[in-house]
């Protein structure tokens, strides 16, 4: 009776029981599956966001070091000294810093300055792992649409070009070499435009960080610019589609429709969309936005992190496959508590794992910071350091952590800073440490440093953690102080300068900013503090000057030289030359930099050059008087002197010739000798004619050939005097420059002089030719005649000085007179070298540098 009652009992008490517990248990295991779904997914969804958030923090940092050293570069003290100087040393210094900055900074495949023409004067390669200065192929690039761009830009802007492919020659470059250029206008300490900085970062550095973050993570990290074409895809094939013609339709859109890409461009910047074709997490990036004074070109980015539906499916298939499992047991042998706490157990552990890579991922992007990063407790205790603490510091990380922050702050600022740290912990913020001081950190062996350190406050559960990024600035403190020594050097020089330089308004009263020493001198006043009260309009002489010049400068930037009347402080007037160019301030207020120099010297000395001018003209005047009259005189002696001589020769040849008989022998002889006395005085005449016309002659410089003017001359002797036999030796090649005319008469005289110098020589021979003495071609006519005593050479080129006898060897003795004044007429010299009866040379020179 008691088995079937039982049984139905427990039958029925069993049904109770075990249907509600079963269907408690699908209730629980269904909400359970969902909830383990839904957590899977958020966790997915979370670390995908993690990865995006980890790129794009990698991506602006790396944006920000690379536009910051273009702008250190752009401002480099050895390119400023190089612009002010352009010396070949300044130069090379430039260079060779340039180099040590590339070697510091290996991730730049050029760094490269060009001028403002766009030409390439200074540029650094990386090849093989190794930087280096080129020379050989430096290029002109004015071209190129970054070098206009760049150098459109203001002040302390950076240009960021497209990420591309770099090209060589119209053809991409194998294997590829994805590259950024960052370029920075320079400026002059002028303010003027002297060029750009160009630095070609190699992109495969970016990509490969991408690709680190990404291997983290379930999906796939993808980096695609603003025309949906891949720079990091998902296979190699699928990247860079715009740079290669069959590839142009590989594209995101293609991949996954226009709906899901429209979606993330409209989009906000950072976002998260399922979708049935699977997690799209992205964020958009715009280099222009995240760096200040940067022109990207309208470059955008996306980063897309994508996890496919099969990913999705993989993550909960196995929790439904467990639950499954769990159902089934929990039915038949009362597993369900244990099944369930297992089953929690298990998740608990992946939770406990994801937490862990979750935290790797942490420890990898602090490692991989370019800045120290300290992380202390409110008691001010380390509880963890990256890297580059530890690299900065020297210390090890066991010696850091769990010791106080001020085991890294120089000793004489150990107990400021605990009273400093106290009160942040009271009001933490996120703001720089010590706005407007100088901060130092201390290394492990004493030595310190300037830093710059940033806190960043976090409230956990074990307290508030204090976040301290420090950065080492002695690069950028060195690069302070050179700057400062230059500026030093700068207002030195000004202040040292000869001629005065000021800065003024163009305003009513003229009113001086800054002056140098000079200015002070010049303007008489007792120092630089006394003059800058004093209005410049005051120092005008006339009123009008200081308008014209004002309005010069306003109207054409700048003037240059203007010569002004202007008196000193005392009420001295003076002559000044003004010169000015006209800037603007931040405020957009003109004001003038200018140079003033005193002239009255000069002004002073252009009086009596002039002075001395019109003196000289006046005699020019009565010079041309005199050589007018001279010509008179000399057509005079041509003309009225020579009547008279051929009448008194012509009756005595008439005497001689019809009256003879009637003359004794010793009458002949006095007709004869009137008649050589008339005929010696016209050759006399026409000698001093030839000498007037040599002096009065203009020189027509050209080439003459002396060899055949040589030739010429002594071919007409020879045919004068068949009879002599005479060794003729002419160099060949012989030219000169001069007036051809005037060498004629040169050589005319001296071999007119020489073959008949030689009559009486047994074997007459005459040489022409040149040699080579001290640097000088020296050209010569040599003879072997009846030769001279060199004690009587001083009267040799005299007029009228003859060394022979005259009825012997006939002459006027005003050959060589004429032949001195032609040489001395082309800038020359003349001279000869004797011994009697041992034959003559004459030499002579011509003006080398009018020959040249």
């Amino acid at each position: 009776m008691k088995t079937p009652k039982w049984g139905y009992q427990f039958l029925q008490y069993f049904l109770r029981l075990w249907l509600p517990l079963v269907l408690l248990l699908v209730v629980v295991l269904w909400i359970l599956f969902r909830t383990q779904a839904d957590a899977a997914l958020a966790i997915l969804q979370a670390n995908e966001r993690q990865s995006i958030q980890m790129g794009k923090r990698s991506i602006d940092a790396a944006l920000s070091v690379l536009v910051g050293d273009a702008l250190y570069l752009a401002e480099h003290s050895s390119l400023q000294h190089w612009l002010d100087t352009h010396d070949s040393e300044a130069k090379s210094r430039l260079a060779h810093d340039f180099l040590a900055f590339a070697k510091r900074r290996p991730h730049y495949d050029q760094i490269r300055f060009l001028d403002e023409h766009g030409y390439e004067r200074v540029r650094i390669n990386f090849h093989d792992g190794h930087s280096f200065i080129e020379l050989a192929s430096l290029q002109d690039l004015s071209e190129s649409p970054y070098v206009r761009n760049t150098l459109a830009l203001d002040e302390k802007a950076v240009l960021i070009s497209p990420f591309d492919l770099n090209i060589e020659q119209g053809v991409i470059e194998e294997p590829i070499s994805p590259t950024i250029r960052f370029s920075a206008p320079v400026f002059g300490d002028d303010g003027q435009k002297r060029g750009l900085v160009v630095l070609n970062y190699q992109g495969y550095r970016l990509l490969n960080r991408l690709r680190a973050i990404s291997e983290q993570s379930l999906g796939s990290l993808w980096l695609l610019n603003a025309a949906g074409y891949w720079l990091l895809g998902p296979d190699p094939g699928t990247e860079w589609g715009f740079m290669y013609q069959d590839r142009q339709a590989v594209r995101f859109e293609r991949e996954f429709g226009e709906e899901i890409w429209s979606a993330i461009m409209q989009g906000p910047q950072l976002g998260q969309w399922e979708h049935e074709k699977g997690l799209f997490t992205y964020s958009k990036i715009s280099p222009a936005e995240a760096q200040n004074n940067v022109n990207a070109e309208e470059e955008r980015w996306v980063l897309i992190s994508y996890v496919p539906p099969s990913v999705i499916a993989a993550s909960t298939a196995e929790n439904e496959r467990n639950l499954v499992i769990a159902f089934i047991g929990l039915t038949f042998v009362l597993a369900l508590v244990s099944g369930i706490i297992a089953y929690y157990i298990v998740r608990r552990r992946q939770a406990e794992a994801a937490v862990r890579a979750s935290e790797i991922r942490f420890r990898g992007l602090l490692e991989s910071a370019p800045d120290g990063i300290v992380i202390v407790d409110q008691r001010g205790v380390i509880t963890l350091v990256n890297s580059q603490t530890e690299q900065w510091f020297g210390y090890t990380r066991d010696e850091l952590l769990g010791n106080h922050i001020e085991q890294l702050i120089p000793e004489r600022f150990r107990s400021g800073h605990v009273k400093v740290r106290d009160r942040y912990a009271g009001k933490p913020a996120t703001r720089p440490m010590g706005a407007g001081l100088e901060l130092f950190g201390r290394r492990k062996d004493g030595s310190e440093f300037p830093v710059e350190i940033s806190l960043s406050p976090l409230q956990t559960d074990q307290g508030l953690l204090v976040t301290s990024i420090i950065r080492d600035i002695t690069s950028r403190k060195q690069a302070e102080e050179m700057q400062r020594q230059v500026e030093m050097r700068y207002h030195g020089l000004v202040n040292n300068l000869p001629v005065g330089v000021y800065r003024n308004k163009p305003d009513e009263k003229g009113q001086f900013l800054e002056v140098n020493q000079a200015m002070v001198d010049i303007f008489e006043a007792e120092s630089a503090e006394q003059l800058l009260t004093h209005h410049f309009r005051e120092s005008y002489c006339d009123l009008a000057e200081r308008n014209r010049f004002i309005g010069k400068v306003l109207h054409d930037g700048y003037v240059k030289g203007e010569e002004v009347r202007l008196k000193t402080l005392k009420g001295r007037e003076f002559y000044a030359a003004l010169s000015a160019v006209m800037k603007k301030n931040e405020s957009g207020g003109i004001y003038f930099d200018g140079i003033l120099e005193d002239i009255s010297m000069r002004k002073e000395s252009e009086h009596k050059i002039q002075q001395l001018n019109e003196r000289l003209q006046a005699r020019s005047k009565e010079l041309e008087t005199i050589n007018r009259e001279l010509e008179a005189f000399s057509y005079s002696v041509s003309h009225d002197l020579r009547a008279p001589l051929r009448a008194m020769d012509g009756f005595s040849r008439t005497l001689l010739d019809e009256y003879a008989d009637h003359f004794d022998e010793k009458g002949r002889d006095r007709l004869r000798r009137i008649r050589a006395a008339a005929q010696r005085m016209g050759a006399l005449i026409d000698d001093l004619l030839k000498l007037s016309r040599v002096s009065r002659t203009e020189i027509k410089r050209e080439e003459v050939d002396l060899t055949q003017m040589a030739n010429e001359v002594l071919q007409i002797l020879q045919q004068d005097d068949p009879a002599r036999t005479v060794c003729i030796q002419i160099q060949s090649g012989l030219m000169a420059y001069g007036d051809a005319r005037l060498l004629r008469v040169v050589m005319d005289n001296l071999l007119g002089n020489a073959w008949k110098f030689t009559a009486h020589a047994q074997a007459a021979s005459i040489e022409v030719g040149e040699e080579l003495k001290g640097g000088q071609i020296v050209y010569f006519v040599r003879d072997n005649g009846i030769g001279f005593d060199m004690a009587y050479a001083d009267k040799l080129f005299g007029a009228f000085q003859r060394l022979h006898d005259a009825a012997e060897f006939p002459g006027t003795g005003i050959g060589l007179a004429t032949v001195q004044r032609v040489i001395h007429k082309h800038g020359g010299q003349i001279w000869a070298e004797s011994a009697v009866n041992q034959g003559t040379t004459f030499y002579f020179i011509l003006d080398e540098k009018e020959s040249a």
